[in-house]
């Protein structure tokens, strides 16, 4: 598990906004994605975890920009993604990595059959043969019968929209699977069945899988490592028993305290994670958390993150100093 798959230097994205106001969703981003791997992003909305995504796959264009490096080491070849011509990105998307995109209920095509949402898929990408064995084959995958090949979207279950979702990006058998909040809006027992099959999937087909969600609880489920994201950089980032059970960064202990799994004690002290993020586009400097930190100090204001893309790291200058039990809990509240 120690081989490279994806490997990301220097990355920027910006949204502009309009003449007078740009966005920077990602602030000089490194991370190394290693083959066979679930690497859970996690953070508040507008972190930069779907920017991550959608950079991979080259979806974010003018007037948006986007800079850096990102390399895909796949089992043919090794390509820079910024260096592909129209063809070659093409050929890119859904080959080697395809996407799982958020909200089921709006990505399929309202009026055409799921089988018809298929062989768009496969003609859109050069695959002109046995398409009732690969839809098949590629529903037997996703935990699906047949029989819903003939069905259009209305007629199906979020769950079984999100599955469809999930057998349609696994179609032109990729090497790497982006889930964009796969389980949002998912009843928590469709939830577990999609994590289950997600994660029965990577053993199956070999597949790694980048799996962006808001909740830590979901993550530590699913992932091997998890990557905490503020601000469009990654503060902390460890194995998913260090992050679950020990994690260094004040955010990341805040965010493991708002989240309820079936582990959680009914006398724990439910923690609220004051204030808000950052405005991205007002250049930040020092510490990103510094506003909301309850352990805050002068020197953060000028802490220097780090850059390093491998192995597990903390963004912070005192890292593991907090403790939840000295952080006031104005709600009283216990879960």
């Amino acid at each position: 598990m120690n081989e490279v798959l994806l490997s990301i230097r220097n990355l920027n994205a910006t949204y502009n906004a309009d003449s007078n106001r740009s966005i920077h969703a990602i602030r000089d981003l490194n991370i190394d994605v290693l083959r066979g791997e679930v690497l859970a992003l996690v953070g508040e909305s507008g972190s930069g975890k779907s920017t991550m995504g959608l950079s991979i796959l080259r979806l974010i264009e003018s007037p948006h920009e986007i800079k850096g490096n990102i390399t895909f080491n796949g089992v043919d070849e090794q390509v820079s993604v910024f260096d592909l011509d129209p063809y070659k990105i093409r050929e890119f998307r859904w080959k080697k990595v395809a996407m799982v995109f958020q909200s089921a209920m709006n990505i399929l095509n309202p009026v055409m059959r799921v089988e018809a949402q298929f062989i768009d898929t496969f003609e859109a990408h050069g695959i002109i043969d046995d398409y009732d064995k690969r839809i098949n084959h590629y529903l037997e995958l996703a935990g699906l019968g047949k029989k819903v090949r003939r069905l259009y979207p209305h007629e199906l279950s979020g769950g079984m929209k999100q599955r469809v979702n999930i057998a349609l990006a696994l179609s032109c058998e990729p090497e790497l699977l982006i889930a964009d909040e796969p389980t949002t809006a998912l009843d928590v027992v469709v939830q577990r069945e999609v994590l289950y099959e997600l994660r029965r999937l990577k053993e199956e087909l070999n597949l790694t899988i980048i799996f962006i969600t808001h909740d830590l609880g979901v993550a530590s489920s699913i992932a091997d490592r998890i990557a905490v994201f503020y601000a469009g950089r990654i503060v902390e980032i460890n194995k998913k028993d260090e992050i679950t059970n020990n994690p260094m960064h004040p955010y990341s202990k805040l965010l493991l305290s708002t989240a309820i799994t079936l582990k959680t004690d009914k006398d724990s002290v439910l923690t609220q994670l004051e204030g808000t993020p950052p405005d991205l586009s007002v250049e930040i400097k020092g510490c990103s958390f510094y506003p909301r930190c309850p352990v805050r100090e002068n020197a953060c204001k000028s802490f220097t993150p780090n850059d390093q893309a491998k192995g597990e790291w903390v963004e912070c200058i005192k890292p593991g100093a907090m403790n939840l039990k000295e952080v006031d809990n104005p709600r009283g509240e216990r879960r």
